[in-house]
C-alpha cells in the first residue's frame, strides 16, 4: 500500500502567520496554483481511494489533485488539523504576536512544554487521533495493494508521522512544518511500514 500525505495549499491565514487550526479558510490565489502545480506531478499516479480533512481548504487541495479521476472524495476528522481553541486567528508574526500567551511558541520550539490553548486540543490528542486513523487504513485488508492519497495539514501530517513512529514529542516537529502541498510517501501493508520520501514539493 501507497499512502500520499499531502498538507493542503496556502491560504491568506499561512501567509500572514495567523493560527489556522479548525478555522475554515479557503485556499488563496498561490495555494491553487501550489495544487495544480502539484496535481500535474502525480497525473500519473493511479489512486484508489481519496480521503481529506473535512477543512475546505484541505478538501479544495484533494479535489484539484485528483483532477479528472472517477474516485470519491472520503471527508474524515481523523485527518483534521489540531484546534488552537480560543487562540485562532490570532498571529505568531514578529512584530504582530497577540497570543495572551507568552510561552505560546512551546507549540513549534518545545511541544513537549506546550499548554493547549483554553478550548484547543492536545498534541497528544491530535496524535492519537490521526496516526490512529492512518493505522486504520493501513490494517483494513480491502487495502491491501492499493494507492490513498489523504489531504490533511501541518500538525495533523506530523501527528500522523510521529504516532505511527511513536516519536517522542519533544522530537514531534522532526525536520519542521512541512511546506504547503508538500507530499510525504508512506509504503507498507498493516504493522510494517516506511516513509519513502517527505516534505517533497513539486514547485
Amino acid at each position: 500500500m501507497d499512502i500520499y500525505l499531502i498538507r493542503h495549499g496556502e491560504t491568506d491565514y499561512n501567509k500572514g502567520r495567523r493560527l489556522q487550526g479548525v478555522t475554515d479558510i479557503p485556499l488563496n490565489e498561490r495555494g491553487i496554483a501550489l495544487a495544480e502545480q502539484t496535481a500535474r506531478e502525480l497525473l500519473e499516479i493511479r489512486f484508489d481511494k481519496i480521503f481529506t480533512s473535512p477543512l475546505v481548504r484541505a478538501k479544495k487541495t484533494a479535489e484539484i489533485i485528483r483532477g479528472e479521476r472517477k474516485i470519491p472524495i472520503i471527508v474524515t476528522d481523523g485527518l483534521r488539523e489540531i484546534s488552537f481553541g480560543d487562540y485562532e486567528g490570532l498571529t505568531v508574526l514578529d512584530g504582530k504576536y497577540n497570543i495572551p500567551d507568552p510561552h505560546f511558541l512551546d507549540f513549534f520550539q518545545a511541544p513537549q512544554k506546550y499548554q493547549t490553548p483554553p478550548n484547543g486540543e492536545s498534541i497528544a490528542d491530535m496524535s492519537e487521533r490521526t496516526a490512529g486513523f492512518v493505522r486504520e487504513v493501513l490494517l483494513e485488508p480491502e487495502n491491501r495493494g492499493k494507492t490513498i492519497l489523504m489531504a490533511s495539514h501541518g500538525a495533523a501530517i506530523r501527528g500522523v508521522l510521529s504516532g505511527l513512529f511513536r516519536v517522542p514529542i519533544e522530537e514531534f516537529w522532526g525536520g519542521g512544518v512541512h511546506k504547503n502541498c508538500a507530499v510525504t510517501l508512506l509504503r507498507g501493508e498493516g504493522t510494517d511500514f516506511e516513509i519513502v520520501f517527505e516534505n517533497r514539493v513539486y514547485y
